[in-house]
């Protein structure tokens, strides 16, 4: 029987406070949640920005694109370092590097220097720093918290990242109101400086789960070929790609959707990315975690398909408080996808190769979502915004009922 909501919400608060007593995770935390705060804030003023110099769905799409495609260049590397060293370590001069491009773009805004091509510019090299550091980031939780907490460990990254996903954008309008995105850029920058601080505090915690070191090379070919051996690996990654296509790319065109489906400007921009954070905390503490690789494989394509079902809501609905309460839903089955497949791949894995199977997953993360901001926003600048949710939903849908008939067929792991 399924335990109460109320249940699991006590069940996960917990959870919460056993992880949060281990002290080098609390103050991870603290720092993290006012990096992800920061970079909420300059993720809205980029696309605020590009909007108000080019008036352009494409534009949003292809800046999206240049953020998060160079990824797929160094997430390789960035998982054989995770393999290699402590992620703190990893992570600290990352976030240095992150700040280096936040001042960049407050520079150029302030010297009236900021174009759609600077601001490209610069999103390709945070997301070419992003992708060295993704694995690093996605292993955080592994190596502060033991694997009995892994997944109420990831349930609180992603509960402070979206908590910021409300704070953030909230934050970010009004100074975009006042006209003062290159204040945004600027207190971005603040934010990478505050997690170096707190990175560099732990950088001596020993890790709580033993790194085991592989002998194999470091390259694609012999990544893809220990997907092959593990399927469900593999089809939950195929899962994130498809979602990263074809779903989560909407929320890069928010503010094309606050400007001409609601007529809302920086307002509604900000609270459209409010209502998908405060759903996307609702999922992960009302999430409960499966006991069988069936069970959990059931719960990551269950809350996929609602994923995709609130997006085809969202795209069709006139009325802007109703498609703010479609976007609770929509976050929520989005963080519960995710942890739950995350948590997946980190526990099935094989260890002395899971930085490299999470490059990967970065790749997956990063890039799906980059080439599919680019497709929606040029689709939506030829056929419309409603026309392109509705369709890239449902194309959606239909790539996890495909993934699904793969993923429960019978199969010795089923009983674990």
């Amino acid at each position: 029987m399924r335990a109460h909501p109320l249940e699991a919400v006590r069940a996960r608060i917990a959870d919460f406070k056993a992880v949060f007593a281990i002290p080098a995770f609390a103050t991870y935390q603290a720092g993290n949640l006012i990096m992800t705060t920061g970079f909420w804030m300059q993720r809205i003023a980029v696309g605020w920005v590009t909007w108000e110099l080019t008036g352009s769905e494409a534009w949003l799409g292809t800046v999206a694109f240049a953020e998060l495609f160079p990824s797929l260049l160094t997430a390789l590397w960035g998982g054989s370092l995770a393999d290699r060293h402590d992620a703190p370590r990893i992570m600290y001069w990352g976030q240095i590097a992150s700040a280096v491009v936040s001042v960049s773009l407050a520079l150029l805004y302030f010297t009236g220097n900021l174009t759609p091509w600077t601001m490209a510019g610069m999103m390709a090299a945070l997301g070419a720093v992003s992708g060295v550091l993704l694995p690093a980031r996605l292993s955080m939780a592994r190596h502060l918290a033991p694997p009995k907490l892994l997944a109420s460990a990831l349930a609180v990254n992603s509960t402070g990242f979206n908590l910021s996903r409300f704070l953030g954008p909230a934050l970010a309008a009004g100074l975009l109101v006042a006209g003062s995105a290159g204040l945004v850029f600027s207190v971005s920058a603040v934010g990478f400086l505050a997690l170096s601080v707190a990175l560099y505090r732990i950088r001596d915690v020993p890790a709580q789960t033993k790194r085991v070191i592989s002998a194999q090379p470091v390259n694609m070919p012999a990544v893809l070929r220990d997907l092959m051996r593990t399927p469900l690996i593999l089809g939950v990654l195929l899962l994130q790609l498809a979602q990263g296509l074809l779903i989560r790319p909407a929320s890069e065109l928010f503010p094309a959707y606050a400007e001409v489906a609601f007529g809302r400007g920086e307002v509604g921009l900000g609270l459209l990315n409010a209502a998908l954070g405060i759903g996307a905390i609702i999922g992960a503490l009302l999430m409960s975690t499966a006991s069988t690789t069936r069970g959990a494989l059931v719960q990551i394509l269950t809350t996929s398909s609602l994923f995709a079902l609130s997006l085809m809501v969202f795209a069709v609905t006139p009325f802007f408080w109703l498609a703010l309460a479609v976007l609770l839903v929509h976050g929520a089955t989005m963080s519960s996808s995710n942890i739950a497949a995350l948590a997946y791949v980190q526990l099935e894995a094989p260890q002395d190769r899971l930085g490299r199977i999470l490059s990967l997953y970065t790749i997956i993360f990063r890039v799906g979502p980059a080439l599919g901001a680019f497709l929606f926003g040029m689709t939506a600048e030829a056929t419309g915004l409603m026309t392109t949710g509705v369709s890239f939903s449902l194309a959606g849908l239909l790539a996890t009922a495909g993934l699904a008939l793969f993923l429960l067929k019978p199969r010795d792991t089923d009983s674990r």
